[in-house]
């Protein structure tokens, strides 16, 4: 996650997870690390652990967390697992998500570094071999509490063995302020394909012509300059019914799917901002999300619609959600008959290094920070859904947002995971929707582009 909770931002502060959860970074180094045959479930693996009392330190990396989780694990989970693990220091190191892929190849490359390592939901199948095997301590038979794990679990496993365990869920909604819909001469609710969602651009969308800027964008998705981010283009593109590889396992961009989605990017970004000549500027910065309003000068901060997760939205305490719904993105069933209405699930996890000599007590550690109270607090200081389904309660049940939420992610999501070679893509993508922006290509040479590139990624 990923590009991939990075809190309330504005428009100029939305950065992937990806998040998101989340995408758009460099090209990783490839790592050769040979891996060792994995042991059979239900046989615990050599010990490689210190002796009890010895002076161990646990390292755990974790990416772009807000300071109230990272507070809580340092005030609550660690003192209490040092406690119950006598010479055992757990240390935290606090990362980005910029530059991710450079330092987790560092690692493996090197045989080294943190015991336990925060990943995103794309990257079992990318450092899946550099990963421990964690079913004889984690798995059925060896930790009971893994079957209240709902279905971010399959985030957390390589070649069906668990490799760690997922945080949160946190899926790419659509967020849109009823109000500002409505001011615009909007009134028939979120669009339901791609035409309405061009005709809502025109009309939702507002310029300065004084400055030749936005004062208002109809639809930040994800990235509010481009509007051409790799994630939005896959929620787009699985929500017309698309798979991104062919039966035979080659990249499937060359599909009547994909090149409806590029072409529908391409324009709904001229619905915008215009073509590529005659382009305005972006929205300016406000405080808080995009489709809130800033405090300080009491003007909205000039987003009707935003395609994102939970982490770019206004805090649920925030009066502006007496105004906004929260939808799936719908496809365009009218052109596309297996359209279904999409949200892109992306699951952060925490996964072993399989050269960590640490893999029992980075077990250990794991159960104690994914127990039921414990996923429901890590997730509570991030406004997200936990993982467990059974720490889905409190702050959870208690709030009309996060429950529509749930409700819509157990009912149209789609993961994220399962991608081959998810940064090499990210990278191939990103590069080739910028040149559909400046229009140096057309959605046509976008796709061949893409499908090109990506084949050759692949060693196909």
């Amino acid at each position: 996650m990923k590009k991939k909770l990075f809190g309330l931002l504005s428009v100029l502060m939305l950065v992937s997870l990806v998040l998101t959860a989340c995408g758009g970074a460099a090209t990783p180094a490839a790592t050769e690390a040979a891996v060792a045959a994995p042991a059979e479930a239900t046989e615990a693996p050599a010990a490689t652990e210190a002796p009890a009392g010895e002076a161990v330190t646990l390292k755990i990396y974790l990416l772009d967390y807000t300071p109230a989780t990272i507070e809580w694990l340092k005030s609550e989970i660690n003192p209490a697992f040092e406690a119950a693990h006598p010479g055992v220091t757990v240390e935290i190191t606090e990362g980005s998500w910029s530059g991710w892929d450079t330092t987790f190849s560092g690692f493996f490359a090197a045989g080294e570094g943190p015991d336990i390592i925060n990943l995103g939901s794309e990257m079992n199948t990318l450092y899946g071999e550099n990963l421990a095997d964690m079913d004889a301590y984690l798995g059925e038979g060896a930790w009971d509490e893994i079957g209240n794990f709902g279905p971010a679990l399959e985030n957390a496993k390589f070649e069906g063995k668990l490799r760690g365990l997922p945080i949160f869920t946190a899926p790419r909604y659509v967020f849109c302020r009823t109000d500002l819909m409505e001011a615009s001469g909007w009134t028939t609710g979120n669009p339901q394909n791609f035409a309405q969602w061009k005709e809502f651009a025109t009309a939702a969308t507002t310029i300065d012509s004084a400055t030749n800027s936005l004062t208002q964008q109809a639809l930040v998705p994800v990235d509010a300059g481009s509007m051409a981010d790799w994630q939005w283009w896959l929620l787009v593109y699985y929500s017309l019914g698309g798979e991104l590889y062919k039966a035979d396992g080659t990249p499937n961009f060359d599909s009547p799917e994909a090149l409806a989605t590029t072409q529908f990017m391409l324009d709904m970004r001229q619905a915008t901002y215009g073509d590529a000549v005659n382009a305005v500027g972006s929205l300016p910065t406000g405080q808080g999300s995009v489709i809130d309003v800033d405090d300080a000068t009491s003007k909205d901060n000039g987003a009707v619609c935003l395609a994102h997760s939970g982490w770019a939205a206004p805090a649920f305490d925030r009066p502006i959600w007496d105004n906004v719904t929260i939808e799936p993105f719908y496809g365009d069933p009218e052109n596309f008959p297996n359209s279904k209405p999409v949200v892109l699930a992306f699951n952060d996890w925490l996964a072993v290094a399989d050269y960590s000599p640490n893999k029992e007590l980075a077990a250990e550690w794991l159960k104690s920070a994914f127990s039921k109270e414990a996923n429901n607090k890590w997730n509570e200081t991030m406004g997200l859904i936990p993982a467990r389904n059974d720490s889905q309660y409190g702050y959870v049940t208690d709030s009309p947002q996060l429950q529509r939420e749930a409700e819509l992610a157990s009912k149209y999501g789609v993961g994220f995971a399962g991608i081959t070679e998810a940064a090499k893509l990210s990278t191939i993508m990103q590069d080739a929707l910028g040149k559909l922006i400046t229009e140096e290509l057309t959605a046509e040479e976008v796709v061949a582009k893409i499908q090109e590139e990506y084949i050759a990624a692949l060693g196909q």
